[in-house]
């Protein structure tokens, strides 16, 4: 693509995932600009078909991003920039984690909890942008100013960060990696002696350490049961 100069301009791809108010929002932006290439990912029709009709020549996917086929297909292999744009903070997360693992030049999070922003950037989300602090133009800056898991969810707010202290003799003394991830969970960090740490696999859990935990809905009973609970039975 050729500016007003006659210059070359690369073709900068950028995902957005999620088609809401800020998704369109950011569509509308980027596209007064001349050299980027948006594919869409979201997984409701309406919006879908709203944004076919407004925008004819935005690549649309249907389907969950926070599976690794779906941002596959909608081109994270050799894409620049990816931007979880959704209303559910669980979901921007796990999609910026999974992200970490493509030769991106930018990841971009949206968080609708201010108070989440510290976290992400701690587990290498750097760009964190929350629409109650900002407006939606500075994720657009944070795109055009280049200096500016296996936990399966259903991107629909099936799942929620919680904090555990570890009470329970059997995680005591294990590596996260022997417990973490499971169908239900995965840790994300551990606060150890008010040392916050990345959750690595070889991190060993100690008495009172925190856990702060990306867990499904339906199990976030049984899953603080399983760090804080003792069996009436002694272990064997």
């Amino acid at each position: 693509m050729n500016d007003k100069s006659g210059v070359v301009q690369k073709l900068i791809d950028v995902i957005i995932v999620g088609g809401g108010k800020v998704g369109i929002r950011l569509i509308e932006l980027l596209k007064k600009q001349e050299n980027y290439g948006i594919t869409l990912i979201d997984n409701h029709m309406e919006v879908i078909n709203t944004i076919k009709e407004e925008f004819d020549d935005v690549n649309i996917i249907n389907g969950d991003a926070t599976n690794r086929k779906i941002l596959q297909k909608a081109g994270i292999e050799t894409a620049d920039i990816i931007v979880a744009a959704t209303s559910i903070d669980e979901v921007n997360l796990l999609i910026g984690m999974i992200s970490q693992e493509y030769n991106l030049s930018k990841i971009i999070a949206r968080t609708a909890n201010p108070t989440h922003i510290k976290m992400f950037k701690k587990l290498g989300l750097n760009e964190v942008i929350s629409p109650e602090l900002t407006a939606c133009s500075n994720i657009e800056k944070l795109i055009i100013k280049p200096n500016i898991a296996d936990l399966s969810i259903s991107g629909k707010g099936d799942c929620e960060l919680i904090d555990i202290t570890v009470k329970a003799k059997k995680v005591i003394g294990k590596r996260i990696g022997q417990i973490s991830p499971t169908k239900d969970f995965i840790i994300i960090m551990c606060e150890k002696d008010n040392v916050e740490l990345i959750a690595n696999d070889d991190i060993i859990l100690d008495e009172d350490d925190t856990v702060t935990v990306l867990v499904k809905r339906k199990s976030i009973k049984k899953t603080r049961k399983y760090f804080t609970k003792n069996s009436i039975f002694p272990s064997i």
